[in-house]
């Protein structure tokens, strides 16, 4: 097997695994929603949500995808080039498959919702759009918002590892103090409220494009990167 195929299958390999894992996960949180409907008298339309486990999978097949295998893969041969390049393709397929998993479990929910069978309605951020059900909508929403948290955990994930856990922790105190002198004249709902007038499609496009952006990101900074994660001692 060549190093090329080799880096593939070992980043594929860790991909599908944090897939099926959080997947069977979400699975189960379904059934026990069914279960708890069909058992209790629970008030139809009553607000819950489905979508943290698949949520928490992309980000940890972000975090841990440019962990263990990046050391294996360049002990075997492998370049960080080709390495990068592996985890970019499976980091892509990892959003795609998790999300159109957890939006084909929308859309039987969903059916069960109508029939009365399940009592749950589960909150999706398609509402700031649609307070119906729309598959397409919530799909494309729920895709965004996939590619946002896996950009976003690897970005982390490579500051800390190029920067240090003290030197990343200074960064981000620094950051947030930034932030809140920001939003406390009160600008956070004036944000919210520009979002919803404005065009809601373009926000979550636009912001799965940001997710894209930071993800490519971490490419000039692993191309070159030692190993081990930067020490905190001096």
């Amino acid at each position: 097997m060549s190093a090329v195929n080799g880096t593939y299958k070992l980043v594929f390999n860790d991909m599908r695994w944090f897939l099926i894992l959080f997947s069977c996960i979400t699975l189960a949180v379904s059934v026990i929603y069914l279960l708890i409907s069909m058992i209790f008298n629970v008030p139809a339309n009553t607000n819950s949500s489905l979508f943290g486990p698949i949520y928490g999978g992309i980000c940890a097949f972000a975090c841990a995808g440019l962990v263990q295998p990046f050391q294996v893969a360049i002990g075997l041969g492998s370049t960080r080039k080709q390495f990068l390049k592996s985890y970019y393709a499976m980091a892509g397929l990892m959003v795609v498959a998790s999300i159109t998993f957890l939006n084909v479990l929308y859309f039987i929910m969903d059916f069960l919702l109508q029939k009365g069978i399940n009592k749950f309605k589960f909150f999706h951020p398609g509402y700031m759009e649609s307070q119906d059900y729309h598959f397409f909508t919530y799909y494309w929403f729920d895709l965004m918002i996939g590619f946002l948290l896996m950009g976003l955990t690897a970005l982390v994930t490579v500051l800390i590892r190029r920067m240090g856990i003290v030197n990343f922790l200074i960064a981000i105190v620094l950051l947030g103090m930034a932030l809140t002198f920001i939003l406390i004249p009160g600008n956070a709902p004036l944000i919210f409220e520009w979002i919803v007038e404005t065009d809601v499609f373009l926000f979550f496009t636009t912001i799965g494009i940001i997710g894209i952006a930071m993800l490519l990101l971490t490419y000039p900074m692993m191309k070159d990167a030692p190993l081990k994660m930067k020490s905190s001692k001096r």
